[in-house]
């Protein structure tokens, strides 16, 4: 086999590795952000999601008391240490901006609901202020609900993009190799020596 076959074997092998290599660090970048996605969607948006359902579920547990007249201490010592629990896991949670600052408001309302209930506890405060810090830490948890499904479309809209990425690529790979395979065969099997041979 002379130099420049050698030559031509190097540079159709290179290019058909260089190819692979290329599409492979694409496709990867792209399943790392489905990856990225998916996991967002559980840890950040459903886990979000569940805590923000079960403080709602709380807070109308309690509004439920206070309509019936029930200023039962037990009761509110037991929400206000549920609810702390349910703030901690929150803030475990990854955060947007936006999400950062309804939820600085949602623990605003939550303390203010906590110094309200005490004073009612105590004759200082009526059930009215009461309810009113009630109704902000509703207002608050159904604007975090909002945008943890807003969040969600996002991540899902980023993971359907980098299947359809990937399926691109995938199609595009399947016909550079079908062109550098034909490109090799024709820099392998086409030898002006040979011809040349053959014509005498």
């Amino acid at each position: 086999m002379s130099l420049i076959n050698k030559i031509k074997w190097v540079l159709g092998i290179a290019l058909v590795f260089l190819l692979v290599l290329t599409t492979n660090l694409v496709d990867r970048q792209n399943f790392r952000v489905m990856r990225d996605s998916l996991e967002a969607i559980y840890a950040d948006r459903l886990v979000a999601q569940d805590i923000i359902f079960d403080l709602n579920r709380q807070i109308r547990d309690l509004e439920g008391n206070y309509l019936a007249n029930d200023f039962s201490t037990a009761a509110s010592r037991s929400w206000a240490g549920n609810a702390d629990q349910a703030i901690q896991r929150f803030a475990a949670t990854t955060l947007t901006r936006q999400e950062e600052e309804v939820f600085r408001g949602l623990k605003a309302s939550l303390k203010d609901l906590k110094e309200r209930e005490a004073g009612l506890v105590a004759g200082d405060n009526s059930r009215a202020a009461v309810l009113e810090a009630l109704n902000r830490a509703k207002q608050d948890l159904v604007s975090l609900s909002a945008i943890q499904l807003e969040e969600g479309r996002r991540e899902l809209f980023a993971g359907k993009k980098a299947v359809s990425s990937a399926e691109l690529f995938t199609q595009l790979e399947i016909g550079a190799l079908v062109v550098l395979a034909l490109c090799v065969q024709v820099l392998i099997l086409y030898s002006p020596g040979l011809d040349r041979e053959l014509s005498e």
